[in-house]
């Protein structure tokens, strides 16, 4: 349902996604939320249908009616205040759905089980390949670490341009499922240059195969990428044109497709485990899980669900938790590698010092933002798993 610049959908029992059509923000919400914010809305209608036990107390109206102020419910031209966030600073973004339009039928498919098929195949093809020229792939690895300067320059840009692939393949096999792509650019993740996709849509899917599906499409290219190099480049060298680079790039493919599936971080791994353990928000609620095991464990009773998901959420809150820090510390580490490696080791210190107060900005924010949410949101977040 549309009701002024809202889009109120119900996706499950006591659940409902409001997407503010201005802003192209989602927020899930319980009835008793989603009630309180058509009340403030004056709705008239009698599409939603809600229990007598739904009010929310005083101070529990106040808490929302200071969250849709600040999603920007109540009014279409409110100004939002965007919180910054220091792992995720866009460089630049477009707006990808006028060439969306245009992309081939065919290429569509791709995303679908005929894609998984030819996946398979070219990875059978590989191994195939692999261990019958096994001594001479090992011999070959072995090379990929003596590669020329102009072979990394090549394979750089080899990269780049799979890389955007990647997150094309993420807007194509959401657009393909029904969803928009608000946006797709270039950002800073841990000050670490790369291309984002902005899926978000994907939270109104129902369907929770079609959320698997958009998390798993960017891997997949670079994994079919990857797979391909590998096997053109045992082709070509049974026709003795050596081409060690090919091989370097399918094995840094594999590489990228095991990083990116870190679910502990918001990358592709952590949709998946969002989509196969159907928790939306998975980040918050198992954070707020872990917490009120530790604090308050008997309060973990009242979670509705089962005492298996119980446990899989404070595990995975926990995970969160100490990777973290540990994932600044591999980006700290990967910097004064790289500094050292070119000689400007005399840049370690003030990098290094920089990205520490970064770092400690980051952790802090993280510590408020939880510290707020538990003391505040705790019944609302963790009622909606």
């Amino acid at each position: 349902m549309k009701y002024k610049h809202l889009e109120i959908e119900c996706v499950g029992e006591d659940l409902y996604t409001i997407k503010n059509l201005a802003t192209n923000r989602y927020v899930k919400m319980g009835s008793r939320e989603t009630e309180y914010l058509l009340k403030c809305l004056e709705y008239q209608g009698d599409e939603f249908i809600f229990g007598n036990d739904t009010q929310l107390d005083q101070d529990e109206k106040k808490f929302m009616l200071q969250k849709f102020k600040e999603w920007g419910f109540l009014n279409e031209d409110e100004e939002i205040k965007e919180k910054k966030d220091i792992t995720k600073i866009k460089l630049c973004e477009i707006d990808p759905s006028a060439c969306l339009d245009k992309v081939p039928k065919w290429i569509q498919n791709l995303f679908s089980l005929r894609g998984a098929i030819i996946i398979l195949g070219l990875t059978a093809i590989a191994y195939y390949l692999i261990l019958r020229e096994s001594d001479f792939v090992l011999q070959a690895a072995t090379d990929c670490l003596h590669l020329s300067l102009g072979d990394y320059i090549i394979f750089y840009i080899m990269m780049v341009c799979t890389t955007m692939l990647h997150e094309l393949g993420h807007a194509i096999c959401c657009y393909k499922n029904g969803g928009k792509v608000l946006s797709m650019g270039l950002m800073l993740f841990f000050l670490m240059p790369c291309f984002f996709c902005d899926v978000s849509d994907i939270y109104m899917f129902k369907d929770r195969k079609k959320s698997f599906s958009v998390a798993v499409s960017g891997i997949a290219i670079n994994y079919a990428m990857g797979t391909l190099g590998c096997i053109l480049f045992i082709l070509l060298a049974a026709h003795n044109i050596y081409i060690p680079l090919l091989l370097f790039y399918y094995l840094a493919n594999l590489g990228f497709v095991v990083f990116n599936l870190i679910p502990f971080v918001k990358l592709d791994g952590y949709w998946v485990v969002s989509s196969l353990l159907e928790v939306d928000n998975l980040m918050d609620k198992s954070i707020l899980t872990f917490c009120t095991g530790v604090i308050k464990p008997g309060e973990l009773k009242n979670i509705d669900c089962s005492s298996a998901k119980k446990r899989k959420l404070f595990l995975y809150g926990f995970s969160a938790i100490v990777f973290r820090p540990v994932f600044w510390i591999i980006s700290v580490y990967s910097a004064y590698q790289f500094l050292a490696a070119k000689g400007m080791s005399y840049l370690c210190g003030v990098v290094v010092g920089f990205v520490f107060v970064v770092i400690y900005k980051d952790i802090s924010d993280l510590l408020k933002r939880y510290v707020e949410m538990y003391k505040n949101q705790k019944q609302r977040v963790l009622g909606m798993i």
